[in-house]
């Protein structure tokens, strides 16, 4: 639906906030399925939890290829447009979560604070040299102080990558994007084939990383996505909802099953890829999750001004949200831990503190620094 006044598409919007509060859902129970835990309730609700939220990213991808492709005009200014609203707030950020061990010593904090912040840095430091060493190797790669910061490494690829994309997307070849998405359905079996087949798998191997679908596979087939479900469907509102829930719910029960049978018997720091391997982006299960989530937002109307205009405002937001919320979570653990809530009710309460935090902050840079808030928060 076309807010008038604006001209933006709310249930976007809402589905862009609907996707924050998912990554920031996700990130407030990695504490609980970073380790161990001692309530076995607790790990519980971190795998029920951390698995609904997987079509986080996907959703987020989905939205990039509704929103910019085709892609409008030359690919230069395409990129002078794009690249430096990611590359500059990324680098100012991942600078920041780097320095934050470091200032923990300075305030004389002990290392464990640092592991309930970064809950998969599990040998913390607070030496000045290794954070200056994280932020010298910044352009090369991120690591469990800057996890949520794959995102961005992976959206500058995407960005890049778009303009040579859009041409293709443009010839409208109904058969070839058929074919297109077919090969992309079936790389995302990818990920359980390599376990399943272990070794030399579609031609990957020691001196060879690229298989037989390596070139349809990745986040381009949500752009696609986005890009080809943005046109609405014909079907009656209701059996749409219908299907899409139902999509969500099959691909929320084998991630869930799958992630917590694997939790059951390693942890994470045992078999980092195989505890993961049910939360990966690019699979079907979280796929399934993602197209039908699109599906039941995308026919939802919202007709109140009041709530279109509070929409946008959080869509303003939401990438500062994205960069700083994770240095918000651990203060918010660390205050909710004594009060001795319910796990769930703890992680709503969490994710509404971490939210509001990063909303007050960005809109406040906005206000004070309205010319360089976008190389700021984006």
């Amino acid at each position: 639906m076309n807010n008038a006044a604006s001209n933006r598409i709310v249930w976007v919007d809402l589905l862009r906030l609907i996707a924050m509060l998912m990554v920031i859902s996700a990130h407030c129970v990695d504490i609980y399925n970073a380790t161990p835990q001692e309530d076995p309730m607790a790990g519980f609700w971190g795998m029920f939890i951390g698995s609904l939220m997987r079509p986080s990213v996907p959703l987020f991808a989905m939205m990039t290829g509704l929103l910019l492709l085709p892609v409008k005009g030359s690919a230069t200014d395409f990129y002078k447009k794009r690249v430096p609203r990611v590359v500059i707030p990324m680098v100012l950020w991942s600078v920041i979560y780097y320095l934050t061990p470091w200032v923990t010593g300075l305030l004389g904090l002990d290392k464990s604070i640092i592991s309930v912040m970064f809950p998969y840095v599990y040998e913390p430091s607070q030496s000045f040299g290794d954070a200056m060493q994280n932020i010298a190797l910044i352009p090369f790669r991120f690591n469990f102080y800057t996890t949520h910061m794959w995102y961005l490494y992976m959206l500058i690829g995407l960005y890049l990558f778009m303009p040579f994309f859009s041409a293709w997307v443009e010839k409208n070849d109904k058969t070839l994007t058929k074919i297109y998405l077919i090969l992309w359905g079936a790389s995302l079996l990818l990920p359980y084939l390599h376990i399943i087949i272990p070794g030399f798998v579609l031609g990957t191997c020691d001196w060879n990383a690229y298989s037989t679908f390596h070139y349809f596979a990745g986040f381009t087939g949500y752009l696609l996505l986005g890009h080809l479900m943005s046109k609405g469907n014909p079907i009656a509102s209701r059996k749409i909802v219908a299907v899409g829930a139902m999509m969500y719910f099959a691909g929320y029960i084998i991630t869930y099953m799958g992630f917590s049978t694997i939790g059951a018997q390693y942890t994470y720091a045992e078999a980092p890829a195989l505890t993961q391997l049910f939360w990966q982006f690019c699979t079907p299960n979280v796929a399934l999750m993602a197209v039908g989530g699109f599906m039941i937002v995308q026919r939802i109307k919202i007709t109140s001004p009041k709530l279109q205009a509070f929409l946008a405002s959080t869509t303003k937001c939401s990438f500062g949200a994205y960069l700083m919320h994770y240095i918000f979570i651990g203060p918010a653990i660390i205050i909710l831990s004594p009060l001795g809530m319910p796990t769930p009710i703890s992680v709503i309460c969490s994710v509404i503190m971490v939210f509001a935090a990063c909303w007050a902050l960005t809109s406040l840079i906005y206000k004070l620094m309205p010319k360089w808030a976008k190389y700021i928060v984006g």
